[in-house]
Order: structure tokens, then sequence, then C-alpha cells
């Protein structure tokens, strides 16, 4: 998994590459952590290279809404493509998070 953090005026956007799994919870979580200190109004997750999640990776995105979002600020998904938007609406992942295809 490699991770891109684009840190602009008003919103952070978090660029994912790769498989988003177990094999990708330790960087993931340094990310979070590294991302409680921002409180920057918008957060974005970019899902467009992501190839493949599986209930780890979910449970990753999961973490991190709980850790970043608040009454100001909640977690966006964007351009999810093929099994991972599939996997978001089995899931419901909208009722947690705003998903922009």
């Amino acid at each position: 998994m490699k991770i891109t953090v684009d840190e602009k005026k008003g919103g952070t956007n978090v660029l994912l590459d790769g498989v988003l799994d177990f094999s990708a919870s330790a960087e993931f979580k340094k990310l979070v952590q590294r991302l409680s200190s921002s409180r920057d109004k918008a957060l974005s997750f970019d899902l467009a290279r992501v190839s493949r999640i599986d209930s780890v990776g979910l449970g990753l995105l999961h973490i991190a809404r709980e850790e970043l979002s608040d009454e100001c600020r909640r977690v966006r998904l964007l351009s999810p493509q093929g099994g991972v938007l599939r996997m978001l609406e089995l899931t419901e992942a909208c009722n947690d998070f705003d998903i922009v295809p």
C-alpha cells in the first residue's frame, strides 16, 4: 500500500494506492496518528487506486472515521472502483461515510 498525503488549505486528501488489507494495518494506523494532529475541515481518502479491500481494510477506514471525524468534520471516500465500491455498498458504508463516486 502506497499512501500519499496532500495537505492543502482547508482540507487533507489521502491517496491510497494498492491493496487495503491486513498488510497495510501498521502503516495505516501510523497515518491515522499523524492525521489526528490536523484539524482541517475536510478529510478525504481517495480510493481510485485501491485495487482490493477486505474486511480488515474496511475496519481500518472505520477506525480512521472514529478517530478523525467529529461534528464539524466527516470523512469522505472518493472514487471507489469495482470490487472496492461493491464492498462499500454491501456493508452500507454510506451510513458512516460520505462516498463520492
